[in-house]
């Protein structure tokens, strides 16, 4: 159903005063794209980070909640009192503030003590630090920056660009990028590894390109919710939508509109507001910019080019090793999950944007959406305003890390963690170049031992037509763990290592617990069209059929084998017998994956684990769309319900789901609980856990090659040698 004019015309003069008296908060359940086009010309007000089919929160007067209902659009009313939401943060602010804790990160600043902060920040540090005005804004206001790089001679050096507050009401988009300037500075003094960036990298921050828009969401009678800049546009609907008004894809119908009322109004033409202006001339004096952040909120999402497109952006592996190597960076802080890739697999798309101008630049540039992931939105407590800068900061030095390493190292179906006794595990790996330096791909190596001392072997990685290589792991046969790295050299001769520094991957050693290949019916809990069977090859209205078969085998556990799941689906699951896993440690679900859904904001799926009495306990669940066209082998680690338990039930759900798009669902096979094999003896060849000669004479028999996995290999190089038999001695 298509919105009228006549709620695009009530919607028009809403908040013309910069007021929310009789507003109130409402979830509008938005079933077409011409509903949301006519929302936003309307010049309602979303309170979310983009807008989209499905629920969405919208601020609405009572007229226009009435307009909904006479429409026949679904919604529900969240909150009446938005001025009473306001004063509860206002209350939030004013404890922080009297509280004191994180200094001037306690709480939120303005345009004026932002720019303060950064002249402080450079007084203390002159000899690397410079401030500078990168232009003026509608109202006249500077556009602040500092530059960040060792004394010097700075020609030649990479450029990163940091940057926030493109769109005024995004609060802790401010705040990041101050700290992340503080942090690097304080770094030159305190952080060895920020000493040696800062002797090969200029950084530009730039805290607010939106110092208009950002000052009327503080102002009495501003605008809290306000997004676009102040350019007045002769009527009731100020602004330009800043991250839409870039010559990349401009005006190209995507998450964008020609009405001065909507928020994602592109402007009268390309580059047509100064904050734009300023901020593309200032990267164009930056000769050698290869990356760039534009800091954003809120979703907890590092969105990877394109924004305006599923096209395939230039150098792919580069750009996903760099947003995972981020994503990773930020959830060992506190734990978070910025789940990484394109806006359309997780947003929508969205023409006219500051990252795609960039990256058709040359530069790796992403937007980084912040803190929270949903509720409460752009009001985040100022008590999360010091973890989320943290976290964002471990993405920044892990940017900056990145940029000073010639290669990049990704791995398509990531890294193996838990692995079967005397094997040998392949994996595939995609070594990239960063700015154009020459792999020596003969020199790829992979350095592995089993256990936790004496020498690495090394093993060559062989190449791939497709210019990926293969690795192939040998494992322990004796329940020993075992750890590895990677080198390569570039044809100048620079050897780079992965991970960096000592850090050695770790990878243990498998004992099956529990297994069901699905060749007979395990007899779990179904719930609703959960069953087991063959599946038929049904389904697919949206992403891709079922499979006509199993991994292994013919029949599978799946939701509706005969086709998609239905709409407006409750949560359904399907529940394992009880485990026993007394005197299990380390313990793992492992099964082999066949699944079609849409995004979570639609629909979902999930896995959760209960151990004992305790609750359900989600560990995982889809982060995006998900589209499989074969079948996937994933492991996750349950040790922390599981381990040394006796009640520890698995369950997967399919739903809730929305009122439109289907998908194929659910389908799973070879199904596994794992364990540690054991603690292992370094040198026990024949596994009776002692090294003695019986161990000798068995290295001894086999000398030679070992073309595949050999338990005789102590060091597995692929030759049984003296190497190996000195270790033996060594250990007995």
């Amino acid at each position: 159903m298509i919105l009228t004019p006549t709620i695009a015309l009530i919607l028009t003069t809403l908040f013309s005063a910069g007021r929310y008296e009789g507003i109130s908060l409402v979830h509008v359940q938005i079933t077409s794209p011409d509903q949301i086009t006519a929302l936003r010309d309307g010049g309602a007000t979303s309170l979310a980070c983009f807008d989209h089919e499905g629920e969405t929160p919208m601020l609405l007067d009572k007229e226009s909640i009435t307009q909904l209902r006479k429409l026949g659009v679904s919604y529900e009313i969240i909150e009446t009192d938005i001025e009473a939401r306001l004063r509860r943060f206002e209350d939030l602010r004013e404890q922080a503030r009297s509280r004191g804790l994180g200094g001037w990160y306690s709480d939120y600043k303005t345009w004026g003590e932002v720019n303060t902060k950064l002249q402080s920040i450079a007084a203390g540090a002159p000899e690397i630090t410079t401030t500078f005005i990168v232009g003026q804004t509608h109202e006249n206001r500077d556009i602040h920056g500092i530059r960040i790089t060792a004394p010097g001679d700075t020609t030649g050096r990479k450029q990163v660009l940091f940057n926030g507050c493109q769109h005024a009401r995004e609060w802790i988009a401010v705040m990041v990028p101050v700290y992340a300037a503080e942090k690097i500075v304080e770094g030159w003094s305190t952080d060895p590894q920020i000493q040696l960036y800062l002797e090969t990298t200029e950084v530009i921050i730039v805290p607010i390109v939106n110092p208009d828009g950002y000052e009327f969401t503080y102002a009495t009678n501003g605008d809290r919710f306000w997004r676009k800049n102040r350019r007045n546009n002769s009527g009731s609907c100020e602004g330009v939508d800043l991250n839409r008004n870039w010559d990349y894809e401009w005006n190209g119908g995507d998450s964008t509109s020609t009405s001065t009322c909507s928020d994602v109004y592109v402007g009268p033409g390309i580059f047509s507001e100064p904050e734009t202006q300023a901020m593309r001339d200032l990267i164009n004096t930056l000769p050698n910019l290869v990356s760039h952040i534009d800091f954003h909120s809120y979703s907890q999402l590092i969105l990877e080019p394109w924004a305006s497109s599923n096209d395939t952006p230039p150098r792919v592996n580069v750009v996903k090793a760099l947003s995972s190597a981020m994503s990773d960076a930020i959830l060992n802080v506190h734990g978070e999950t910025y789940v990484a890739g394109t806006g359309g697999d997780l947003l929508y798309l969205a023409d006219g944007v500051f990252p795609d101008w960039v990256t058709n630049g040359g530069a790796l540039s992403y937007t980084v959406e912040l803190r929270p992931a949903g509720s409460p939105g752009f009001d985040l407590p100022p008590s999360e305003i010091v973890p989320t800068c943290e976290e964002s900061y471990a993405a920044v030095k892990t940017m900056l890390q990145f940029v000073n390493q010639p290669l990049s190292f990704s791995f398509p179906s990531g890294l193996p963690q838990f692995v079967g006794e005397g094997e040998l595990v392949a994996f595939p790996m995609h070594i990239d170049s960063n700015f154009g330096e020459l792999i020596d791909a003969n020199s790829a190596t992979l350095h592995v031992r089993f256990g936790n001392e004496g020498p690495f072997a090394a093993r060559q990685i062989q190449q791939n037509v497709d210019e990926s290589f293969s690795v192939e792991l040998p494992t322990s046969h004796c329940g020993l763990d075992g750890g590895f790295w990677f080198s390569v050299a570039t044809e100048s001769g620079q050897v780079v290592r992965y991970p960096e520094g000592e850090e050695v991957l770790q990878v243990s050693t498998a004992a099956t617990a529990y297994s069901w290949d699905m060749n007979q019916n395990p007899n779990w809990t179904m719930e609703g069209q959960w069953g087991w069977g063959t599946p038929t090859g049904g389904g697919g209205e949206y992403g891709n059929p079922d499979p006509t078969s199993g991994a292994t085998g013919n029949n599978v556990l799946g939701y509706n084998l005969g086709g998609d799941y239905p709409n407006n689906l409750s949560q359904t699951h399907i529940t394992s017998e009880s485990l026993d896993l007394s005197n299990k440690t380390n313990t793992q679900l492992q099964f082999k994956r066949y699944l079609n859904v849409e995004q979570p904001i639609y629909d979902n799926a999930t896995i959760s684990v209960r151990a004992g009495n305790g609750p359900w306990v989600t560990i995982w669940s889809n982060p995006t769309t998900i589209e499989d066209n074969q079948w996937q082998t994933l492991s996750y680690d349950i040790s922390s319900f599981a381990d040394n338990n006796s009640n520890v039930v698995i369950r997967w759900t399919m739903g809730t789901t929305d009122s439109a798009w289907r998908y194929s669902g659910w389908n799973i096979d070879d199904v596994e609980i794992l364990s540690s094999g054991g603690a292992g003896v370094v040198g026990d060849v024949n596994c009776d856990g002692v090294v003695d000669v019986t161990d000798v004479l068995a290295v001894v028999s086999v000398w030679g090659p070992c073309s595949d996995h050999c338990e005789q290999d102590v060091v597995p190089d692929g030759i049984i040698d003296v190497l190996d038999l000195l270790h033996v001695i060594g250990n007995w």
